[in-house]
């Protein structure tokens, strides 16, 4: 039973959250992260099942609300949508007190826009009277039907359904609670030894199957806060993402550059392969995320870096042929991370990703220029589909007949799908000859 005393402030929160994502077009994650601290820690979880709940579920309980106001959505004020959002979310899923959930919908009505308070009222308690009729999904259309079911872009259900047979699955899979990884600094402490430091402290620990450098923890809460994590004995960083700089595993002693590095997880990951040795070059277009990469540099008591700012799309002669590695972790669409950023569901469109297909292939165009003879660029991004993966490496080996494919595991690339324990993710090696 939830303390309901504690948690007005982590509901008033969960509205205007909802208001940045749905209307201003940030990023649910970020917002979260800046928001939480005005709250108890003891409603954190709460606020994000709030935030989260809504945006896994938006179109669906949009449907909901459709079948039971008489004003379209468009015209009602962006508060109490969110109100009434957050009401039908918690009716729908979760286990609370109906009557509570409904009265402090209305108390918060009241306090956003006072003359919505009945409106709140009756559509909510509407929807109680009548849960199961109500959240039925009445359409013939199949993919009609699961984009209002399951709240995705219908645009992209097309373009997931076009390259893989289990789509269903996958789409499906958007709604799971992401696994949570970290990456344990193996210049400071061995898997194991971190381990077992974390079973002391409670955490359920497990192999990753796909990263050896990675632990997923099942019971993870407040992992920040711990002197493990402050010491630089782990970063958090999904094991998919490791698994990108394990594939382009520089030598020692290596010029490196990393193209798109922010936050600096995969950077820091191949300094620390480099048992930091060598160089690398940390690059990220955004200037306001220069300083967290350098925080996950120092965190991890790594030195042998340089933070650079540019864009990637555009050449810097000063680099021609100066790489032996090189990493292009693309700027994507992120529908393999749907999980950690629901929106990217509702907003993505084909157009965007034609759009980011041109840039990538820039970027790589610039990256090929800067490479040694004999160097390796590993190409990746957190989406699925061919356009921003396969179809980009193809066009670019067609233009450079010098670089040719590095197999990984007898594959000439890595697509992991999204599913419940993994993020999706492409993974593509190439050397210069």
């Amino acid at each position: 039973m939830l303390d309901r005393r504690n948690i007005i402030k982590a509901r008033e929160l969960a509205v205007t959250t909802l208001k940045e994502v749905i209307y201003n077009d940030s990023f649910s994650n970020e917002v979260i992260a800046l928001n939480i601290k005005r709250i108890d820690k003891i409603d954190h979880n709460f606020y994000r099942q709030l935030v989260y709940g809504v945006l896994e579920n938006l179109y669906y309980l949009d449907h909901i609300i459709e079948k039971l106001s008489s004003i379209k959505l468009k015209k009602i004020d962006k508060n109490i949508i969110n109100i009434l959002r957050i009401g039908i979310y918690e009716l729908k899923f979760l286990n609370n007190e109906n009557y509570a959930s409904i009265n402090e919908a209305v108390k918060l009505a009241k306090k956003f826009n006072f003359k919505s308070k009945n409106f709140v009222n009756a559509i909510l308690r509407n929807f109680d009277r009548d849960v199961e009729q109500l959240s039925k999904v009445n359409i013939e259309n199949v993919d009609e039907r699961y984009s209002i079911q399951y709240s995705v872009n219908i645009e992209i259900i097309k373009y997931i359904k076009k390259y893989y047979p289990n789509y269903l699955e996958i789409i499906e899979s958007f709604n799971k609670v992401p696994s949570f990884s970290i990456r344990v600094n193996t210049m400071l402490i061995s898997k194991m030894d971190l381990r077992r430091k974390l079973e002391l402290l409670g955490f359920t620990i497990r192999e990753s199957k796909i990263s050896k450098d990675s632990l997923i923890v099942e019971n993870a809460f407040n992992m920040t806060e711990l002197d493990e994590f402050k010491n630089g004995l782990f970063t958090i960083q999904d094991q998919a993402s490791i698994l990108v700089s394990e594939v382009l595993n520089p030598s020692e002693n290596s010029k490196v550059l990393d193209l798109c590095a922010a936050p600096g997880s995969k950077s820091t990951h191949l300094l620390q392969i480099m048992n930091d040795t060598g160089m690398i070059y940390s690059n990220d277009i955004s200037k306001n995320k220069l300083n967290k990469i350098k925080e996950n540099f120092e965190r991890l008591k790594l030195k042998n870096y340089k933070i650079i700012n540019f864009d990637a799309t555009e050449y810097i002669e000063d680099f021609e042929g100066k790489f032996d590695y090189i990493l292009v972790d693309a700027p994507c669409s992120g529908i393999g991370v749907i999980k950690r950023k629901p929106e990217i569901k509702l907003k993505k469109s084909l157009d965007e990703i034609n759009a980011l297909s041109k840039i990538q292939r820039n970027i790589l165009s610039n990256a090929y220029k800067y490479l040694k003879k004999g160097g390796i660029i590993v190409y990746s991004t957190c989406t699925i589909g061919n356009i921003e993966n396969v179809d980009i490496i193809n066009k670019f080996l067609n233009e450079n007949n010098d670089m040719k494919i590095v197999k990984i595991n007898d594959k000439d690339y890595i697509q992991l799908l999204p599913d419940t324990d993994n993020d999706g993710f492409f993974i593509c090696k190439m050397v210069k000859n």
